[in-house]
């Protein structure tokens, strides 16, 4: 399927992104203007799925045939369980966590994505991917500089901006799809 293809598609139903890109950019700009409030939502988000992952994983593991795979899938489950309970039980702790596990993603990430773009650098626009693995590096110093002080509020803006920014590029595709032939 091609690009043309899948925007044909897209542009029958264009009301639908419009809406959803206008819901994103309203989240986006709640969560900038409550960064605390929407870090620990999300942390508690987090914290109950991996509470329902925990009983889950651990409801299948009497279904998995050995005892082999029994223990490691049961010991999944209480390590989802224990995490989860600790995410949901201890907020702080738990943000701090997520904010150090956030800055280390996003050093690591940009560095692979830095090696990445040069890997690729003979093909046309690889300096995007450069630029987005800087970023990254740069995004992932800034947190850990500014930690912990930083805990409480990057995680939800950083959310914020994310949801603000695909709504943006939703509600703009959707216009480019009405003018589309």
């Amino acid at each position: 399927m091609t690009g043309t293809s899948i925007a044909q598609g897209l542009k029958a139903h264009r009301g639908w992104l419009l809406i959803l890109g206008i819901l994103y950019f309203i989240v986006g700009w709640i969560a900038i203007g409550y960064p605390v409030a929407a870090t620990i939502a999300i942390e508690l988000l987090i914290g109950y799925i991996l509470l329902v992952a925990g009983v889950i994983s651990i409801i299948g593991s009497f279904f998995s045939g050995s005892w082999k795979n029994f223990i490691l899938i049961i010991l999944s489950g209480i390590l989802y369980l224990i995490v989860g309970f600790l995410l949901v039980t201890n907020l702080k702790q738990g943000v701090i966590a997520l904010t150090l596990l956030l800055a280390a993603f996003l050093l690591v990430e940009g560095f692979f994505k830095i090696i990445n773009a040069y890997q690729l650098k003979p093909a046309k626009n690889w300096v995007w991917i450069l630029v987005s693995g800087v970023a990254s590096v740069i995004l992932g110093i800034m947190i850990w500089a500014e930690f912990p002080e930083s805990s409480a509020f990057v995680i939800g803006l950083l959310f914020g901006i994310y949801f603000l920014l695909n709504g943006l590029a939703f509600i703009m595709f959707s216009f480019a799809l009405k003018d589309q032939t």
